[in-house]
C-alpha cells in the first residue's frame, strides 16, 4: 500500500540535508588540509545523508574553495621583495679620552659615537644606501663631546650612495659614499671620511686562489662657482692571492690625481701644507703603494698575524715629499664575540707636503702632516658584538722643535 508523504515533511528533510551539507563544509574547509576529507565523506554516504556524488562534489568545492582563502591571505601578507632585502646596521661607542701636547694643558673628554644606516636591495642589480651619524659637519670626525649643559646634538648624513652591480666583475656606486679605495691603515685617509662623487670597481677572480682587482674613483673636493672645482682621481690596481689556505698575500698600487689645487685652500684643513699666498704652493698628485700579509691558525693561541704597510709619494715639492706606515696586528682578524682579542702596533712619518692635510687620521696628531710617532692598540672582546678598546699614540711633529703629544682613548663599542 502507498502511503504518501506530507509536502511539509518533504521540505524538512530537505532543509535537514541541506543543514548537514552546510556542516560539512565547514567542517571539510577545517580538515582538509588534514587528509580526513574522504574519510567524513564515507561516514555522510554510509549513513545514507548524502549520495556519493553529492559528497564528492561538495568536498572538491570546499577544497577549491580553501586553497582560494589561503592564496588571498598569502598575498595580503606578503611584503614587497626590497623591504625583506632592506638591512639595519648601526653602532654605539663610548670613549674617554686623554690628551696632552708640550706647551698646552692637558685635556679630558668624555665623548660618543652613534651611527645607524638602511641599505636595501630594490633590484637584483641596484642597491642603495644612507646613514646617519653623531658630530658636527667635520669630514674627519662623527665624536659627539659630553658638553654645553646635556644640550641636544645634531644628526648629519654621513653617507647616501646608489650602486648598480650588474656582473661580477663590475660595480659602480655613486654618491656620498663608503670609501672604495684599498688602505690597510690609516696613513693617508682617515676612517670616517666618506668621499663624494663616483667609483668604479672591477674585481676578475683568475683562480679560485688569484684575484685581480682594479679600484677606479673621481671624488670632488671642494665646489667653487669662480674657479675650477678642486677633483681628485683615483687608479688603483692590485692582487688579492691566497698563497696557502692560511697565508694571503694582498698588494696594490695607486696614482692619486689631485688637480686644481694649488693656489687655493681646502675646508677642514689642518694648516700644515706649505703654503704661498694664502693658497697651497704645490699639487698634490702622489703615487702610493698598499699591502698586507695576512697568516691564519699560526697557533692554538695565535689565530691570527698580519703586517700591512703603505708609501706615498709627492713629486711635486723637492723635499718634505714622502709618508709611510708600518704595522702588525695580532690575535683575531675581528672582533666579534667573547674573548675576542687583538695586539697592535704601528709606526709612521708623514711629511709635511707628502699628500693633503685635510684626510690623514685626525686621531694622529690632529690629523696633520709633518708628523712621526707610533700608535699601540688593544681590543678585547666582552660579548657578541661589543668589546674594549684602548688605543695609545705617541706623536711629535717633524721640525719646529719636535713638540710631542700623547693621547690615550679607552672605547666601550656596541655593535647592532
Amino acid at each position: 500500500m502507498k502511503t504518501d508523504v506530507p509536502g511539509s515533511i518533504l521540505l524538512l528533510r530537505k532543509l535537514s540535508s541541506i543543514a548537514v551539507m552546510l556542516v560539512a563544509a565547514l567542517i571539510f574547509a577545517d580538515i582538509s588540509a588534514a587528509g580526513e576529507v574522504e574519510k567524513l565523506v564515507d561516514k555522510l554516504v554510509e549513513k545514507g545523508i548524502l549520495t556519493r556524488s553529492e559528497a564528492e562534489e561538495l568536498a572538491l568545492e570546499t577544497k577549491q574553495e580553501t586553497e582560494k582563502q589561503k592564496e588571498a591571505e598569502k598575498q595580503e601578507s606578503k611584503i614587497p621583495e626590497w623591504v625583506a632585502k632592506t638591512k639595519l646596521t648601526g653602532d654605539l661607542r663610548l670613549r674617554y679620552q686623554y690628551e696632552d701636547r708640550d706647551g698646552e694643558e692637558s685635556r679630558e673628554r668624555g665623548r660618543y659615537r652613534l651611527r645607524a644606516g638602511l641599505e636595501s636591495q630594490i633590484v637584483e642589480t641596484v642597491k642603495t644606501g644612507f646613514g646617519l651619524a653623531t658630530g658636527s659637519g667635520d669630514p674627519r670626525s662623527t665624536n659627539q663631546t659630553f658638553t654645553n649643559s646635556s644640550e641636544k646634538p645634531t644628526v648629519r648624513f654621513d653617507y647616501a650612495f646608489a650602486q648598480w652591480h650588474p656582473i661580477d666583475w663590475f660595480k659602480l656606486t655613486g654618491g656620498k659614499m663608503h670609501n672604495p679605495v684599498y688602505r690597510p691603515a690609516d696613513l693617508l685617509w682617515d676612517s670616517d671620511i666618506t668621499p663624494e662623487g663616483v667609483a668604479a670597481q672591477f674585481p676578475f677572480e683568475v683562480s679560485k686562489a688569484v684575484e685581480l682587482f682594479l679600484n677606479t674613483a673621481f671624488f670632488i673636493l671642494d665646489e667653487r662657482s669662480s674657479t675650477s672645482d678642486p677633483y681628485m682621481y683615483v687608479i688603483q690596481p692590485g692582487i688579492d692571492w691566497d698563497i696557502l689556505d692560511t697565508v694571503s698575500l694582498k698588494l696594490s698600487a695607486a696614482y692619486y690625481g689631485i688637480e686644481d689645487v694649488q693656489g687655493t685652500s681646502l675646508d677642514h684643513s689642518s694648516e700644515t701644507n706649505t703654503l704661498s699666498n694664502g693658497g697651497l704652493a704645490f699639487e698634490y698628485s702622489s703615487y702610493g703603494l698598499s699591502g698586507q700579509l695576512a697568516m691564519k691558525k699560526i697557533a692554538g693561541f695565535l689565530p691570527y698575524l698580519g703586517i700591512y704597510g703603505e708609501y706615498i709619494h709627492n713629486p711635486d715639492p723637492d723635499d718634505d715629499n714622502e709618508g709611510y706606515i708600518g704595522g702588525i696586528l695580532l690575535g683575531h682578524e675581528k672582533i666579534g664575540n667573547l674573548w675576542d682579542w687583538q695586539l697592535g702596533y704601528s709606526y709612521r712619518r708623514l711629511e709635511r707636503d707628502a699628500w693633503l692635510d685635510i684626510l690623514p687620521d685626525s686621531d694622529f696628531y690632529g690629523g696633520a702632516t709633518g708628523v712621526k710617532g707610533s700608535e699601540a692598540i688593544v681590543n678585547l672582546g666582552l660579548a657578541k658584538n661589543i668589546w674594549l678598546g684602548l688605543d695609545y699614540y705617541h706623536t711629535e711633529n717633524i721640525g719646529n722643535g719636535g713638540i710631542e703629544e700623547d693621547l690615550f682613548q679607552a672605547d666601550l663599542n656596541l655593535k647592532f
